[in-house]
């Protein structure tokens, strides 16, 4: 499964999109006071290691040569403190189980929320006056850098809401004007209440596009909506159409500020839109889908569980001989109890795989091998693959491939340990699953205008 795109953009957000002229290396922590004393909003979730991966000692490669960028777009100070970065996962073998997906995803919020709080921070110090300036990004010289930023503008909307524009690749000859759509957009909103409301859109395409790839995304969007019971982020991601299977991705994180801290406090979704399988098989035309759900209280202990639904399968045994086992169908579950030290020995309370439904596709070439070989291997009834046992198109064989996946099949871990049967348990008995990538619900129409009305 390529996942590099999804990764290159989402795993460690800034770099990912070209947004190294953002990633300051100004904090994340609690806002500050601004001059004139009153504390700066904040969307800060506070969220728990556990879940993701936990914030980086220091800069990846490439981010942190871009990190001071920002003190030219805004012409504003930096600190010595950590930048926007959660480690996530480390490698790009996402769906190895559904903890690593709630890890890879919910990293990636945090740090665009932790983006939102240093872009907030800077714009309280900047005069809103909605006028485009320039940064110190100039196309002309030769320390150009085509990812970072090259014009600005800060405005006040209405004595509640305040927006940023950035615009990228604008020579100084030919600024752009309010007529031209700016590629970074975010607005927020601060009722009287407290309430805070806002939205954050981004034309990738826009940013750098000589070294941008065909299945990278287009276009990125999160809306945040916090009140004094519950605080939410929810990012929707479009993928561009040279990418082979992947259309849209989305991921909402909410935050319970009611909940009993040693309960259901922070909920994960994510949902994947799909346009060919990982691994294309002929004759199999169904779409897959792939959801995920986590929870977690304060500290991080939680529990994630991903389903997959419509996967191919081709499980050729030898190239070499044309030995083949044949392609299949199926549904998998994957559960995954986790605990909020990651660093013990035994870092999970269960794991369990199960593979929920399948068929048998065609495609079945046994040459060196005969079934009764596989059946040995695999510990199946003496009377598989044969009847209705797996033998036939349309089959169920679900049997053999949850024998294959309970070995820790593609290198994923070995179903083990039990269901410790706390409020985890209860918690994903009944997942609810995000039900579309859109934010309208039925396609991409208007998802990333630059436009926020609170």
């Amino acid at each position: 499964m390529n996942t590099n795109s999804i990764t290159k953009y989402l795993r460690g957000g800034v770099a990912a999109l070209g947004l190294g002229a953002l990633l300051l290396t100004a904090g994340c922590g609690p806002a500050e006071e601004t001059p004139g004393g009153s504390n700066l909003l904040s969307l800060n979730m506070d969220l728990p290691a556990s879940l993701t991966g936990g914030q980086a000692n220091s800069s990846p490669t490439g981010v942190a040569a871009r990190a001071a960028g920002a003190t030219k777009v805004l012409n504003t100070r930096s600190s010595d403190a950590a930048p926007c970065f959660y480690n996530g996962v480390e490698d790009d073998d996402l769906f190895r189980n559904g903890y690593r997906m709630t890890k890879f995803m919910v990293s990636a919020v945090a740090t665009w929320t932790c983006i939102t709080d240093v872009i907030i921070e800077l714009a309280a110090v900047i005069p809103p006056t909605g006028v485009i300036m320039e940064s110190g990004n100039d196309t002309t010289a030769s320390d150009y850098q085509p990812d970072e930023p090259t014009h600005f503008s800060v405005s006040e909307d209405s004595p509640t809401q305040t927006t940023v524009r950035l615009y990228y690749g604008y020579d100084r000859a030919t600024p752009p004007t309010s007529g031209d759509t700016a590629d970074f957009f975010i607005s927020w909103n601060e009722a009287d209440n407290g309430d805070i409301t806002g939205r954050l859109v981004i034309d990738a395409s826009a940013m750098n596009p000589v070294n941008r790839a065909a299945d990278d995304p287009v276009a990125m969007r999160i809306d945040f909506s916090y009140t004094d019971t519950a605080k939410v982020a929810d990012m929707f991601l479009r993928f561009d159409a040279g990418n082979q299977w992947a259309d849209g991705f989305r991921i909402e994180v909410t935050r319970d500020l009611t909940a009993n801290p040693l309960e259901q406090v922070f909920t994960a979704r994510g949902l994947m839109a799909m346009k060919d399988q990982f691994m294309p098989v002929a004759g199999i035309t169904e779409l897959p889908d792939l959801r995920m759900y986590t929870v977690s209280d304060r500290l991080g202990e939680g529990a994630a569980v991903a389903e997959f639904v419509n996967i191919a399968l081709p499980l050729e045994i030898d190239p070499s001989t044309g030995d083949h086992l044949g392609n299949y169908l199926f549904d998998k579950t994957d559960i995954y109890f986790f605990d909020a030290d990651q660093t013990s020995a035994q870092p999970w309370d269960w794991v369990e795989k199960t593979i929920t439904d399948s068929q048998y596709r065609g495609g079945r070439n046994l040459v060196t091998m005969g079934t009764g070989d596989i059946i040995n291997f695999l510990g199946l009834p003496l009377t598989y693959f044969s009847g209705t046992e797996c033998n036939n198109e349309g089959d169920d064989c679900t049997v053999m491939l949850n024998a294959i996946f309970s070995d820790g099949f593609a290198g994923q871990e070995q179903n083990q340990g039990s269901d410790p049967m706390d409020w985890r348990s209860a918690a994903i008995t009944s997942p609810a699953y995000l039900t579309t990538v859109y934010p309208n619900g039925t396609d991409w129409t208007g998802a990333f205008d630059p436009v926020f009305m609170p």
